[in-house]
């Protein structure tokens, strides 16, 4: 839009509004393209967009909060499920049960991403750290004496 454009569009403009209206949106444009570090009109939508999208924020923060929720509650049941099953396979152990090299990694490796969790999350682990002692124990029993369970072939 040239000069005399806006000019013209100035001196038709019949009443004061309309006057003050265009005034208005001039001088905001030369604002926003100028080396000023202000954007009127960045503001003026960003606050109608904030208006406009207010419930919608309000629903994407719930559904945040919930999932953040569901998160935590599934890393907690896997974190319970590892716990189960490494007291399982000790308390099998225990028993006397054999059990394959393989069985012993599986298991081993669980040991290793439950006691990486609760450090990393500051847990306490006097539930189950003598049983993962125990499994380590008996491991390495085996492998010096290769006693694991052998699978027939």
């Amino acid at each position: 839009m040239s000069i005399s454009a806006i000019w013209n569009l100035i001196v038709d403009a019949k009443d004061e509004l309309s006057i003050g209206v265009v005034i208005l949106i001039i001088f905001m444009s030369l604002i926003q393209v100028s080396k000023i570090n202000i954007n009127p009109w960045d503001w003026l939508l960003g606050g109608i967009g904030k208006k406009l999208n207010a419930s919608i924020d309000k629903k994407v923060t719930e559904i945040e909060a919930k999932l953040d929720a569901h998160i935590r509650a599934d890393e907690v049941e896997k974190l319970e499920t590892k716990r189960r099953d490494i007291l399982e396979f000790a308390n099998a152990c225990m028993n006397g049960r054999k059990h394959t090299q393989e069985q012993f990694k599986f298991v081993i490796k669980k040991c290793d991403e439950y006691e990486t969790y609760i450090e990393k999350n500051d847990i306490k682990n006097g539930e189950i750290s003598s049983a993962i002692s125990e499994i380590r124990r008996l491991d390495t029993k085996c492998r010096q004496t290769n006693s694991y369970l052998k699978v027939e072939e």
